[in-house]
């Protein structure tokens, strides 16, 4: 493919990039494809070419923005924890706040179907070591369960939380309530993810909780 200069001399186009249109709308276009994809079908079943033919572009314009079907999946995970969020912080000094910022999140995911099939799909997949996400799988699981036992040793520090509170096992049973909860979700639209993960929160408050902070 080539262009014209003002001089009359013919001008190749680079490869790679679909003619008129701005390089960040392509790229962006091609990730939505991707994450549409792979939610939907799964990484494994997922290829370069059914991306760059959703997204209307050709093998080289998808490979001028991910070289490689790993960094195509490295960008839709980055993608996903971008979207997947609160964007009010936890509050940080009240007590059992991230446990409180997970139900708020909770209640964000039930408008965001996509992205919750994008995680399940994805983390299904990811369980075996040589999966391309299973670090990122790892390090996600991680990150939320140091979030909140974090959260429960400053809460007992502070005297909100009772010092007995079995901190590791309140933390591991809430990730698997909510990961639970967004399966049966997918299944059944009508299951209230923010619902029941609040009344599991405020069980969790009843029972382990400092009479100042249950009163």
């Amino acid at each position: 493919m080539s262009a014209t200069t003002e001089h009359g001399r013919t001008r190749r186009r680079p490869p790679g990039r679909p003619r008129g249109q701005d390089s960040a709308i392509v790229r962006d276009q091609a990730l939505r494809t991707a994450v549409d994809l792979i939610a939907h079908q799964g990484f494994a079943a997922t290829s370069m070419a059914q991306v760059a033919e959703g997204a209307g572009i050709s093998p080289s314009g998808l490979a001028h923005h991910f070289p490689s079907k790993r960094d195509l999946l490295t960008a839709v995970l980055a993608h996903r924890d971008a979207v997947d969020s609160d964007p009010r912080p936890p509050e940080g000094s009240a007590p059992w706040a991230s446990f409180d910022h997970l139900v708020r999140v909770a209640g964000l995911n039930m408008g965001r179907r996509q992205i919750v099939l994008l995680y399940v799909t994805v983390t299904g997949e990811a369980t075996q070591a040589d999966h391309p996400a299973h670090g990122w799988m790892v390090e996600h699981f991680e990150n939320v369960m140091q979030t909140l036992r974090s959260g429960l040793i400053a809460d007992q520090a502070n005297g909100d939380v009772r010092e007995d509170a079995p901190v590791e096992s309140i933390a591991r049973e809430t990730v698997a309530l909510m990961d639970g909860l967004q399966l049966q979700w997918l299944i059944d639209p009508t299951v209230d993810m923010a619902a029941i993960l609040a009344g599991h929160v405020d069980r969790l408050k009843a029972a382990w909780g400092t009479p100042a902070t249950t009163s």
